[in-house]
């Protein structure tokens, strides 16, 4: 049987000898065009582009703890942040759900720490924190949604009771160099909407959510045809229960919602974004949670679970031994748990001007770097986000003010963008 007959009749046997044979050919004219070079030419392979590998990512909380653990655990960055001075070191104290034996709600315990705020029960994981000025709490994981091939899929488990309409959560998906640790999207606190982001967010007073795109710092807000339906129409709140919220994204399409109860707020084409891999911020938000209650109001605990992201592109948070910084413990570094990689940015929130940094055991400082926010929201008087390089290999970052005597540094960490 001739070659073209076997080709016509066994295509897939005979594709794999004929691109041997190709490849031969073509090696044996490389070979000889080589050998025709100087003894000090080289010749280079041709140059091959990889990806990112994109996996799914899911966190599930797994733990039953004989009573409420602090929450955090490596591979996420957890943010607390309280605006008044007195709350600086201590927050306000609030009842948070769960008992002190992790007994189901109703059943409580006291918190007052930075560190309780984000704890771990019965096999999920718990954000709670009262602040009458401003308080917010950000959860990131080390992996970026990935809509570069399509759409992107987050989803997440969570409850439903909310004690007050001033206690609210929200998320943001920001370009990874683009993360605002402290982002906002009003100028009340924080430093407000990174430069380009997309934000889902609940609403005040109502179980609903609002959506906006963010370019240059200008919002598109998302109309939402059913945007009078909240959750509550559809289901009876549950602190015990948590349901399913599902964001799903391209550069061109936003879907929100819950799958399970048929509820989606949007299902809408969008302007194209423009990037296509961000950085997931899952936030929880204390306005004076007691302000404004028509009837019994507390700080809220919310309930989480079963944190997805698909695909999912992983990328480096080492975190810092010290939460904070301030005068009386400036002459002692931040240790990393590892190296900074190439590439790795140092993270992490303070108050005042003056605040440098520096990498090699305070022999030569820096002035600490902001983070590109609009400058119409920028606000002395607000805790701001820092984003500067620290070279590879560091271990240690040493913090000073040379402007301010009361000033602070806290949420210490190093980045850095996938390999």
């Amino acid at each position: 049987m001739t070659w073209s007959r076997q080709l016509r009749h066994h295509p897939s046997r005979m594709l794999l000898p004929l691109l041997l044979a190709i490849l031969i050919v073509f090696s044996s004219s490389s070979a000889s065009q080589a050998q025709t070079n100087t003894a000090h030419s080289i010749t280079y392979l041709p140059l091959i582009k990889t990806q990112h590998i994109s996996t799914p990512f899911l966190a599930t909380f797994d733990g039953d703890p004989a009573s409420p653990q602090a929450w955090d655990e490596p591979g996420w960055e957890v943010t607390v942040h309280s605006r008044d001075g007195e709350t600086w070191y201590q927050l306000e104290p609030m009842e948070a759900m769960h008992g002190t034996d992790c007994g189901a709600p109703p059943a409580t315990h006291t918190i007052r720490s930075y560190q309780d705020t984000v704890f771990s029960c019965r096999n999920h994981m718990m954000t709670a924190i009262r602040a009458s000025g401003y308080g917010m709490i950000y959860l990131t994981p080390n992996q970026m949604a990935d809509f570069s091939q399509g759409e992107a899929v987050i989803r997440w488990d969570m409850s439903t009771l909310r004690t007050s309409g001033r206690d609210w959560v929200d998320v943001w998906i920001t370009p990874y160099d683009q993360n605002l640790q402290l982002a906002l999207d009003f100028q009340v606190d924080g430093n407000g909407p990174p430069r380009n982001a997309v934000h889902i967010r609940m609403d005040f007073n109502e179980n609903t959510f609002l959506a906006a795109i963010y370019k240059e710092f200008s919002a598109y807000h998302l109309d939402s045809p059913i945007h009078w339906i909240t959750y509550d129409d559809v289901l009876d709140q549950d602190a015990k229960r948590r349901d399913t919220f599902e964001l799903r994204i391209s550069r061109t399409h936003i879907a929100f919602g819950m799958p399970s109860y048929n509820l989606w707020w949007y299902d809408t084409a969008i302007p194209d974004l423009g990037w296509d891999q961000g950085v997931v911020q899952f936030g929880h938000h204390s306005y004076n949670p007691m302000k404004d209650c028509a009837g019994p109001c507390s700080p809220n605990t919310w309930h989480w679970d079963n944190i997805s992201i698909s695909p999912a592109v992983p990328f480096t948070i080492i975190k810092g031994n010290q939460y904070v910084v301030n005068k009386d413990s400036e002459g002692t570094p931040v240790r990393l748990s590892s190296p900074a990689p190439s590439r790795a940015s140092l993270r992490f929130t303070g108050m005042y001007d003056g605040i440098e940094v520096s990498f090699d055991n305070g022999t030569t400082w820096r002035p600490a770097s902001l983070q590109q926010i609009d400058t119409s929201q920028a606000n002395m008087y607000h805790f701001q986000s820092y984003w500067m390089p620290i070279p590879a290999g560091t271990t240690q970052v040493y913090f000073r003010n040379t402007q301010e005597a009361q000033w602070l540094v806290r949420s210490i960490s190093v980045w850095a963008p996938p390999a």
